[in-house]
């Protein structure tokens, strides 16, 4: 393992601080929680995570509605999973892991993910209407060598954080091994949650270093209408039986024109806080498959409206839960994560994709090593597209934001697609239809990106000083921005 004594040093040091501030959350001491996230800024290797916890400790002492979260999981979580969280995530992934992956992007070359999606296979018991991962071949699975293999290289790179994704991760019957012998990992999987059952509960309270998140479609009519009759009731009963074992859980949810009124409400938010969920997950609808369906993807008004509705739900003490918005929360990973600008997907037959919806690939993890995946044609040339046309990050994608850019660098680097009916993205009325989406997605929220998101987005890289991220960021800055104060001092 290529870690450092300057990286064990500074990761025990991370980690005792890190339970002085879980304890001190415990017993509601806010001063103390603000001075020991001040302890912290000292010894992170990178300038954004020094500059980052001093700002969470003035958030902190401000009661900013942004530190409820963190109070609520110290407070909620089992002694056990939370020691996992801090040392596994906090110390190992975002401390040590930083300070190895920036060593050996400097030895390489090469920018490196900072984690990875797996799919060990595409098989499931359920058959989820808009469900992608039900068109891949349901007849392989990566063997546990194979997936030890590149965890125990993705960790030599500095990779501790990994997601699972399938079909229906706990359907591999080797699992439990791979998340046993990567203790020093932290594992978040998507679930449909109907294979809980307490013994399998048991065995990832026992880990601690796994947190599921359930797939949810918002009411029970609407999940058991895409996911099957009684799926609801079994994923509330997953949420109780977590809940009173103190794990870190959340869940997962596809917002599709069906379900946007709810998935964009109060009652949705609370209903699955008061189930116990640390975390959300919100996905768009992507038309993949052999049937894509335009209808059921949420409209570029919707998503907009699921956008503000996100930013009110942060701005409210009365709701102490982290969310995911994908893609609405383009600002705040710099853009586009694909390509290995921050993850890939490696699905079940070891194929590497450029990101869980663009299910596309050149490159292999049987034949190729994570360096060299980084470093293919294929995902260079996506990373260096990135941003796409234009600064606007809370249009980031390009599978439905700018899906030119994907038709582009599939047919240059004669990318193959990893199901089948996947040329309904590429070509005929599909595809116009994702056009005509971007369009109006474009005429929305290009007015909201100027007049208010360019500014926040250039003040928090002031926080920042690697060249990568800022000179994305530069890419196409218009003329105009120099007099702005923020973007100008980076120009």
């Amino acid at each position: 393992m290529s870690t450092s004594l300057l990286d064990r040093t500074k990761g025990f040091l991370s980690l005792q601080l890190a339970k002085n501030v879980t304890s001190r959350m415990k017993e509601g001491d806010v001063e103390g929680v603000a001075s020991v996230f001040e302890k912290m800024a000292k010894v992170a290797p990178a300038k954004y995570h020094r500059e980052s916890f001093r700002l969470l400790a003035r958030k902190i002492r401000d009661n900013d509605p942004f530190a409820q979260p963190f109070f609520r999981i110290a407070r909620e979580l089992d002694p056990h999973c939370l020691q996992k969280l801090l040392q596994n995530l906090f110390v190992n992934f975002m401390v040590i892991g930083r300070g190895i992956r920036d060593r050996k992007e400097k030895q390489s070359g090469v920018h490196l993910p900072n984690f990875m999606v797996i799919s060990p296979t595409m098989k499931c018991n359920l058959h989820c209407k808009g469900c992608y991962a039900a068109e891949y071949d349901q007849k392989h699975d990566l063997s546990f060598e194979e997936m030890d293999r590149l965890l125990t290289e993705g960790k030599s790179l500095g990779m501790y954080f990994y997601t699972f994704s399938g079909g229906e991760v706990l359907m591999h019957h080797r699992i439990f091994d791979l998340w046993k012998k990567h203790s020093d990992c932290y594992f978040q999987f998507y679930t449909n949650g109907t294979l809980l059952d307490d013994e399998t509960i048991e065995k990832l309270y026992e880990l601690g270093n796994v947190a599921p998140m359930i797939s949810v479609e918002g009411t029970k009519e609407q999940t058991d209408a895409r996911r099957g009759e009684g799926v609801y009731d079994q994923v509330l009963d997953s949420f109780s039986r977590m809940k009173k074992k103190g794990m870190a859980y959340g869940f997962s949810t596809t917002f599709t024109s069906n379900n946007a009124d709810y998935i964009a409400s109060d009652d949705f938010v609370q209903h699955m806080m008061d189930f116990g969920c640390n975390f959300g997950w919100i996905f768009q609808y992507i038309p993949v498959g052999l049937e894509p369906d335009l209808t059921y993807m949420a409209t570029p008004e919707q998503r907009n409206k699921l956008r503000e509705k996100i930013a009110e739900i942060r701005d409210n003490r009365d709701y102490p839960i982290l969310f995911g918005d994908f893609w609405n929360d383009g600002p705040y990973v710099d853009g586009c994560m694909a390509g290995g600008r921050r993850y890939w997907h490696v699905i079940h037959n070891g194929m590497v994709e450029p990101c869980v919806f663009a299910p596309f690939a050149v490159d292999n993890i049987k034949e190729k090593s994570i360096v060299e995946i980084a470093d293919s044609p294929f995902f260079r040339a996506i990373r260096e597209a990135q941003p796409y046309d234009d600064d606007n990050l809370l249009r980031p994608c390009m599978i439905i934001d700018h899906p030119e850019v994907l038709r582009e660098l599939v047919k240059k680097f004669d990318a193959q697609p990893c199901h089948s009916g996947l040329e309904a993205m590429l070509e005929g009325e599909v595809a116009e239809g994702i056009d005509s989406y971007a369009g109006k997605l474009k005429e929305i929220y290009d007015p909201v990106w100027e007049s208010y998101w360019r500014e926040k987005y250039w003040k928090a890289l002031e926080r920042e000083d690697d060249e990568y991220v800022l000179g994305k960021a530069r890419k196409h800055l218009p003329a105009s921005c120099s007099a702005c104060g923020y973007c100008g001092g980076f120009k």
